[in-house]
């Protein structure tokens, strides 16, 4: 068996998300010497089933392997819908998580090669109302100059771990990820715990309470724009009580001053006249 070979598939294996699980019977199967063979693996995420089956293949001029793709099928048994299925390339670089989050519907955000052989990057999402000539979810693309701008979306909105950079980090690359992350929402002087998802499509976010029901962006923007508004009249009114003290104490001066300089007018001046 070529170990080289073997390290660098289990390596592959790692970083796709199946850490060392498949490690034992890959190393069977290659020892097998098939010429193709299917490894199969069962996730459970977020309470939710994800079956896969990984592909392998023999190259024809030696005798190492190449895992090439897996399909993953997502099953809705508690809400009776059909499973969903999807096969994922190794040159996309979905990650096992990912792969569940766009069949979830969700974004991910990827570090492409197109084929110039240049790099770019975009937003990936699965429109899952559509099926391609391979049966598999049509892929729709979200390029840098389509102008959505996660942390933009983000800031329209009163969350708490904006003003924290490392928290604000974490969120970011969670996102980018597909993920659905927990943050904490300041509405009228009160903090909710609430869910936000990217959503490049619409060059937004998605919002759920706590219980991941949907919730309605112009509500939390509402309650915002009245919670600034409040703020900003807080503000005016201190600004204008400030104010009215400074004119004030201004005014208090020049009256005192003005009386200095009507006594020192009112005062009698001692005559200066020769002595005889």
């Amino acid at each position: 068996m070529d170990m080289e070979n073997y390290e660098f598939l289990t390596e592959k294996l790692m970083y796709s998300g199946f850490e060392d699980k498949l490690n034992a019977k890959l190393k069977e199967a290659i020892e097998a010497g098939k010429e193709d063979f299917i490894l199969t693996h069962r996730a459970n995420i977020e309470s939710k089933q994800l079956d896969v089956d990984l592909y392998f293949k023999k190259s024809q001029i030696s005798d190492r392997y190449f895992f090439n793709k897996y399909e993953a099928k997502l099953q809705h048994p508690e809400s009776g819908q059909e499973p969903r299925t999807h096969t994922f390339y190794q040159n996309q670089g979905i990650t096992l998580k990912e792969a569940f989050n766009l069949l979830e519907g969700r974004a991910v955000y990827k570090s492409l090669l197109g084929s110039d052989k240049e790099t770019y990057k975009a937003w990936l999402q699965l429109d899952l109302s559509k099926k391609d000539e391979k049966n598999n979810f049509v892929i729709n693309k979200y390029f840098e100059n389509y102008g959505f701008d996660l942390k933009a979306a983000l800031a329209k909105f009163p969350i708490k771990e904006l003003g924290e950079e490392t928290k604000l980090g974490w969120m970011l690359k969670s996102l980018q990820k597909g993920n659905t992350f927990p943050v904490v929402m300041v509405q009228s002087g009160r903090e909710e715990i609430m869910y936000v998802e990217a959503n490049p499509k619409f060059k937004s976010i998605n919002l759920y309470d706590v219980s991941m029901n949907s919730v309605k962006q112009a509500e939390v923007l509402e309650i915002k724009n009245s919670t600034v508004k409040n703020q900003k009249e807080v503000v005016d009114s201190e600004k204008k009580k400030d104010l009215k003290k400074e004119n004030s104490k201004a005014q208090k001066t020049t009256d005192e001053q003005e009386d200095v300089s009507a006594q020192k007018a009112a005062k009698p001046r001692k005559s200066r006249g020769k002595a005889i």
